[in-house]
């Protein structure tokens, strides 16, 4: 079972992100939730998080400007993230994310939890793959 580690999840959906957070406050994962791309790039950088679980379609942003805006952040560079998101299998949008360093996959929203559970679980150890 993990030991604390912290996860934000940046989300504009209020009920999927607290069903998310739910189910890893269960797995024994400490989490925030951003409900805009915004909050989701200053909230990285004051909560320092062991990994971002990030949804795509955002109300202010894509999924791809946050990583990018967290990636550039010294204090945040080297933060892994997850995509989630409704079209998480599009190749052009696995494609885009390859590109970046920290992503560790890209994995569609009507996934179980217990799968992305899974997925959350193989983003953590040192080097993991990347999408």
């Amino acid at each position: 079972m993990p030991q604390q580690h912290k996860i934000l999840i940046v989300e504009d959906n209020p009920e999927l992100a607290w069903l998310l957070a739910d189910c890893l406050k269960i797995e024994g994962y400490k989490t925030k939730i951003a409900a805009s791309g915004a909050e989701g790039v200053k909230l990285a950088l004051s909560y320092l998080p062991d990994l971002v679980l990030l949804d795509y379609n955002l109300g202010d942003m894509t999924g791809h400007d946050v990583a990018v805006a967290i990636k550039n952040m010294q204090k945040t560079s080297a933060i892994p993230f997850l995509v989630l998101s409704a079209v998480g299998a599009d190749p052009m949008l696995v494609s885009g994310f390859t590109k970046l360093p920290n992503c560790r996959g890209t994995l569609s929203k009507v996934l179980s939890t217990r799968e992305v559970l899974k997925a959350i679980r193989r983003a953590f150890p040192a080097g993991a793959k990347q999408c």
